[in-house]
């Protein structure tokens, strides 16, 4: 059986950091396991500056920041990395289900 596994990451490579480094880790075994992972970082992902990007063999969606507004608010801006991050995993997914059925129907 082959999974597919949907990461929900605060931040990724290439920022250094212990949590990028265990992560790295965790993927590298998964993929090593046969299963195919997919990643997101949320808006704390600092410096994104496209939609998806490509690091050390491992592709990442990115979850870009919206400012303005009430997202420059303390606290409301907490609501924010989880709204624009909760809008990004739909699209996401909706983008996979899109991919599987097209690989599905293309066989």
């Amino acid at each position: 059986m082959s999974f597919k596994v949907l990461h929900i990451l605060d931040h990724s490579i290439p920022l250094h950091s212990g949590y990028t480094f265990r992560t790295l880790a965790i993927l590298k075994e998964q993929r090593r396991l046969g299963w195919e992972t997919l990643q997101l970082t949320s808006t704390k992902h600092y410096g994104a500056t496209a939609d998806e990007e490509d690091v050390d063999g491992f592709h990442f969606f990115r979850t870009r920041v919206t400012a303005g507004g009430w997202r420059d608010r303390p606290l409301l801006n907490q609501w924010a990395v989880i709204h624009d991050t909760a809008l990004r995993i739909e699209q996401v997914i909706a983008r996979e289900r899109r991919t599987c059925c097209m690989h599905i129907l293309r066989a």
